[in-house]
């Protein structure tokens, strides 16, 4: 039975998600695997973390530099001095506080490094709001709190007790992420004006000089023999990752919506914990599965609380707006007068 007329414009719009969607589980495989893969550096080799942290974000600028001039010419022209300035601040603010991350993991496991991590999205709101950009509607503390409760019972070294394992690993890994939200609210807009590549090619370029002015007067390389072709490929790895990412992500947005993206990064602490346990061996108990899961139906509460609150006017108006975007498409493809 062949198709009709009717159904060629659904299914030319689910083919052409195909790839999207394959951009976005790519994301998320790769930031799944990206901090245990750190962590084994860390654990097979004498690199410090500064050395590590710089290296991955040389890696990442280099590959940035090489693709951006081939896709984003004249965002590169169009940077100025002074924006150039101010992406190379908020670049240290975000990328490189990789460096304060990788210090955490030295301290820590994988699995709290994930369960802290997976918080971004509450201190994104919170930071958001105290810069009157987002209101907080009650779905959105409700949400804040539940990732919160979920997150404390995860690290419960003792669930009866009481007791909760958070030392210097956890503390740096928690300001690790009050950095990568307070980067991800002041850099929204001036990524929307310069463009995703160019924006993280200047962000990674001012990291990289700082970071690797830092190693050179700080920090101090691993004996030789500890860098086996093993642990070289897993910097190579986590360097082209980091910036991978950021192309993956960029592409998918492009066809999805940001509410599909950010239900697809939900997935990333689960399938982080899961690699950690199966490939560096460490403990899955019950409170960690349970604090989990409420750490991720709380950020997810979070991401839908602008669309839980709206009103049925505001989604009206969504609809007509989507109407409007699908109808050329629809029209291309209706047969015309015979």
């Amino acid at each position: 039975m062949f198709p009709s007329h009717s159904d060629l414009p659904q299914a030319r719009r689910s083919s052409s998600q195909i790839v999207p969607i394959f951009c976005l589980l790519g994301v998320v495989a790769l930031l799944s695997s990206i901090t245990p893969t750190l962590k084994y550096v860390l654990q097979s080799s004498g690199l410090t973390f500064l050395s590590i942290a710089s290296g991955r974000i040389i890696i990442g600028f280099l590959f940035l530099a090489v693709i951006t001039p081939c896709l984003d010419w004249r965002g590169l022209r169009s940077l100025d001095v002074v924006d150039g300035a101010r992406l190379g601040a908020l670049g240290l603010l975000g990328v490189g506080s990789y460096a304060v991350a990788a210090c955490g993991l030295m301290y820590t496991n994988v699995t709290h490094y994930a369960l802290v991590y997976s918080l971004l999205p509450t201190f994104t709101a919170l930071f958001s709001w105290c810069l009157a950009r987002e209101r907080l509607s009650f779905f959105s503390v409700l949400g804040i709190l539940l990732s919160w409760t979920g997150c404390l019972v995860a690290l419960a070294h003792n669930l009866r007790a009481g007791m909760t394992e958070f030392g210097l690993g956890d503390a740096l890994v928690f300001l690790f992420t009050l950095m990568m939200a307070a980067h991800l609210v002041l850099s929204m807009h001036i990524i929307r004006r310069h463009g995703v590549l160019t924006a993280n090619t200047a962000m990674f370029g001012a990291s990289a000089v700082l970071l690797s002015g830092c190693t050179v007067a700080w920090g101090e390389p691993g004996a030789p023999i500890d860098l086996t072709w093993a642990v070289w490929s897993a910097v190579l790895f986590i360097g082209l990752g980091t910036a991978s990412v950021f192309l993956l992500r960029c592409r998918s947005l492009q066809s999805l919506s940001p509410a599909t993206v950010g239900a697809y990064h939900n997935l990333i602490p689960i399938c982080t914990i899961c690699i950690a346990h199966l490939s560096l061996g460490e403990p899955l108990m019950p409170q960690t599965v349970i604090g989990a899961v409420a750490v991720m139906l709380g950020t997810e509460l979070v991401r839908r609380a602008p669309f839980l609150t709206m009103s049925p006017a505001s989604w009206t108006v969504i609809r007509a707006r989507t109407a409007l975007v699908l109808e050329p498409s629809d029209r291309a493809s209706r047969p015309g007068p015979q």
